[in-house]
């Protein structure tokens, strides 16, 4: 697959990096000499040149792309280069947008005949995982798969906790529980895809795909407390923040604390649902003050990552019920993680994620990544007569870096058992490490 990137931002070269690793044909433009000069490390082409010019569009191998990029920081340049190569031959093409009311129906349409596939609102993205991880303040991570049919959890269990997965291999969980399915693990710096033999431990990060009203399963297996979330309290006036109260629930009141005057006067007429307070975001006693605990989620959206850290680390200490930090760099993410500051939130990285679903040749299958390091998840529609569909899932001969976690079939979500048949029109989540989207697909078609 041929694929052209306009922008090397962080989106850019996130996706460029996965995209390397699929090892497909990847040209990354851009007019910035420096910001190309970073990717020399990946085995990718880059090309100096102007993302809205056709000589440098042509030059870059747009007319045979099967998917042209546009993820600038500038949301018209996105639009226009996005329009040349639709013209210019490209088989589909995204565009990273900054405002909203793009995102309607009626402007997706209207962009669509002009050649836009796919328009990516990187604070509309952040917003709905900002309200997933507080409607489900014990799971770290908390993502809808498959249409909502399926979730991916992300929890972390703790020996003093007394989680009662720890010390049982995949085989017993499955004996005692059978709810869910064990789809990755996180221990330290390794991401293990495990088997039936694997065992839990005190520590490790779990990633479980199982059915909306079997979560509680995975809650109990963790010891985790459910917390009611009454209030949610909001420290920076940023877009995303504003998006996420969107889909939040009406029972949950809502704060936004601002420093800036004006930010807080703009907050009051965009959700005047909130109660807006203009103090000081990186102070405790400002915490204090709000008198949050245990029924509060505090999500700390500031334009500093480490502050936004720091707020989290201080509400921690006044016991709130759940804490969400938005990092700003990709590669902070793994750190925040590792002080167990609750769930962290990278807009760049959900935007990667929406477009890296394209790259599946199947109109009818999409593949989505989430922060799980190393390894990907996909949701992929099994084809008749494919490989996938001839054997048990035991008796597939399946690559050690491979699972089948969950599937939906005809409108019913169901975990995955070695003795499970996957059929015709399935739709299946596959967790998977070390292999290329090609490979999952060709056991798909």
């Amino acid at each position: 697959m041929k694929v052209v990137i306009v922008g090397a931002a962080e989106v850019g070269t996130h996706l460029a990096k996965l995209l390397a690793r699929e090892n497909m044909d990847v040209t990354l433009v851009d007019s910035d000499p420096e910001q190309v000069g970073q990717l020399t490390f990946y085995n990718i082409m880059t090309l100096i040149g102007s993302p809205t010019s056709i000589n440098d569009l042509k030059e870059a191998g747009v007319p045979n792309a099967d998917l042209f990029i546009a993820v600038t920081p500038v949301e018209s340049i996105n639009i226009h280069a996005c329009i040349l190569a639709a013209n210019l031959g490209a088989r589909k093409t995204v565009a990273r947008v900054d405002n909203y009311e793009t995102m309607s129906e009626e402007c997706c349409e209207f962009y669509k005949k002009i050649g836009i596939n796919r328009l990516v609102y990187p604070e509309l993205l952040g917003g709905q995982a900002v309200a997933s991880a507080v409607m489900r303040p014990w799971a770290r991570v908390s993502h809808e798969l498959c249409d909502g049919h399926l979730l991916l959890l992300c929890v972390k269990v703790y020996q003093d906790k007394g989680a009662p997965i720890i010390g049982l291999s995949l085989i017993e969980i499955g004996k005692k529980y059978g709810q869910f399915h064990v789809a990755a693990i996180q221990r330290g710096e390794e991401t293990i895809i495990p088997k039936g033999t694997d065992v839990i431990l005190a520590g490790d990060l779990i990633y479980f795909i199982v059915t909306p009203e079997n979560a509680n399963y995975v809650r109990l297996a963790c010891n985790k407390r459910d917390t009611h979330i009454n209030r949610v309290v909001y420290l920076g006036g940023s877009r995303l923040g504003i998006q996420s109260t969107h889909y939040l629930p009406k029972s949950m009141s809502v704060v936004f604390v601002n420093q800036d005057r004006k930010t807080a006067e703009r907050l009051m007429e965009q959700v005047p649902k909130a109660i807006v307070i203009n103090g000081d975001t990186t102070d405790l006693d400002t915490l204090v003050d709000l008198g949050i605990g245990e029924e509060d989620a505090l999500v700390a959206l500031g334009e500093n990552s480490g502050s936004n850290v720091l707020a989290c680390l201080m509400a921690k200490q006044l016991n709130v019920g759940k804490t969400v930090v938005e990092v700003e760099d990709v590669d902070f993410i793994a750190i925040a993680d590792k002080l167990n500051i609750g769930s962290v939130i990278n807009k760049k990285q959900l935007t990667a994620s929406v477009i890296y679903r394209l790259l599946l040749k199947s109109d009818k299958t999409n593949a989505k990544t989430f922060s799980i390091y190393d390894a990907a998840v996909a949701d992929v529609v099994a084809q008749p007569g494919s490989k996938i569909t001839q054997k048990p899932v035991i008796e597939l001969g399946l690559s050690r870096n491979i699972t089948l976690g969950g599937l939906v079939r005809n409108g019913t979500g169901m975990t995955i058992t070695g003795q499970t048949q996957i059929q015709p029109g399935d739709q299946v989540v596959v967790v998977y490490q070390n292999e290329n989207i090609s490979k999952i697909e060709k056991l798909f078609s």
